[in-house]
């Protein structure tokens, strides 16, 4: 009898198993590399397993030949559906810029809930916001921009080392600021935009404290800002460049009480006779470091206002002379306070000049060097003298013996002078009192 051929019976039970791990959902890359292991190592088998299977002398046969190549291709494609189906498992992993965050929308009815307070209340509110924040709220609406950008918020205003950019200090003015610190600050010329129409002119004259001490502009962008302030009360130019037209818009001021033009260049005899004659009403004078000559020192002791209270003229080296101290006490009685430091040509006749000032309280002296220190003892004779300021002139000693004969005097209590300057000492946040800066 004939020997029939020995029936392959294959199954694939390892293939099945990767087929449905891949079905799973969330299969990562190390389990598709796991699969493609496991589906390698099942061809090998199978092969060995039809090889061992099948004899050799039977393996000529067509029939057994055409089943072992088909099940070869079935391994194949199985292979291929596996790693499309690992493909397409990759791509639906959730990625970051998948996510995102669902919230319920917010249901607007159309009610503005700033409508239900007047504007006196928005304006109480507006008070207590700082200045930057009431420029973001003129953004909101055209009612907010009106309260934003009422006067009565913008009275005090505080710039002072920043930087203002051509034509941006006319919108400052025209809300009405009243006290404007800009010291230290950095003004680019021109000053005013061409054509300026956003300001009125009426706007302009509300300003009444004005600190440009120390400020970077030039004189003619000085004189066009001064041009423009006819209602000034305190002035600050320390350190500021002076030119004629600055000192005849200064003279329009005529209720100008405070000048401080201390370390001012630039200021001439012309000049100080415009400022002296216009301004009528000052009490408080800081001409110190000015350069002035003796022409111009002539001109401030005959033409002074005699409202003039505290003066300060220290720095004229040689050029203060005691003749001009005579002059000076004849047109200024009633002064308080009075610097003449650093003036070394004044004598010992100046002392029995300033004895004559019934009402000084407050006078310095140092660095004077031709002055006897047995004058200084002449001062005791004005009663309402408070305060001596004799710094760079006696050794320790004889400023002790100094303080012994002028027993109701404080000796060397201040080394700078407070004259007509808006700051003083750590009061950065004000000037003249005001406080600028919220």
């Amino acid at each position: 009898m004939k020997q029939g051929l020995r029936k392959v019976d294959v199954t694939y039970p390892k293939d099945l198993v990767v087929m449905n791990e891949i079905r799973e959902e969330g299969s990562g890359n190390r389990k598709i590399k796991r699969q493609k292991l496991s589906n390698d190592h099942c061809e090998t088998r199978l092969d060995t397993q039809i090889k061992q299977s099948v004899p050799k002398e039977h393996c000529m046969e067509r029939g057994v030949m055409d089943s072992v190549e088909s099940e070869k291709s079935k391994v194949e494609n199985l292979q291929q559906n596996a790693t499309s189906i690992g493909s397409v498992a990759v791509k639906k992993i959730p990625t970051d810029d998948d996510c995102f965050l669902i919230r319920r929308k917010l249901h607007h009815t159309g009610e503005d809930l700033s409508r239900k307070l007047s504007d006196e209340l928005m304006l109480i509110i507006f008070r207590w916001l700082p200045k930057r924040s009431l420029v973001r709220c003129a953004f909101v609406c055209k009612r907010w921009r009106q309260i934003a950008y009422d006067e009565s918020l913008w009275t005090r205003l505080d710039l002072g080392s920043g930087v203002l950019k051509s034509g941006s200090l006319s919108y400052v003015l025209a809300r009405g600021v009243s006290a404007l610190r800009l010291a230290q600050a950095d003004i680019h010329e021109p000053i005013f935009s061409s054509p300026c129409s956003i300001v009125e002119n009426g706007a302009f004259n509300k300003l009444q404290y004005l600190d440009l001490s120390m400020t970077v502009i030039s004189g003619k962008d000085l004189a066009e800002l001064l041009k423009t302030c006819q209602s000034l009360l305190k002035l600050s130019l320390e350190r500021c460049s002076i030119i004629q037209e600055s000192c005849c818009a200064i003279s329009i001021n005529s209720k100008l009480e405070v000048l401080n033009m201390s370390m001012c260049c630039g200021l001439k005899e012309i000049g100080l006779r415009k400022i002296l004659s216009g301004c009528q009403k000052l009490t408080e004078l800081n001409l110190a470091w000015t350069c002035l000559n003796s022409s111009a020192l002539e001109i401030l002791a005959r033409f002074a206002p005699r409202t003039l209270g505290r003066l300060n003229i220290s720095g004229c080296g040689k050029y203060l002379s005691d003749k001009h101290i005579c002059q000076l006490v004849q047109t200024c009685p009633h002064l308080v306070e009075l610097d003449l430091s650093d003036c070394t040509s004044l004598t010992a006749s100046c002392i029995e000049y300033i004895c004559n000032l019934q009402k000084l309280e407050h006078v310095a002296l140092s660095r004077c060097y031709n002055i006897g220190s047995s004058s200084y003892l002449l001062l005791s004779r004005i009663d309402s003298l408070l305060y001596l300021d004799v710094m760079g002139l006696f050794a320790d000693q004889s400023l002790v013996h100094l303080k012994q004969n002028l027993s109701n005097i404080s000796v060397n209590k201040f080394l700078f002078s407070s004259i007509a300057r808006p700051t003083v000492g750590v009061r950065r946040t004000s000037i003249w009192g005001l406080k600028v800066r919220r």
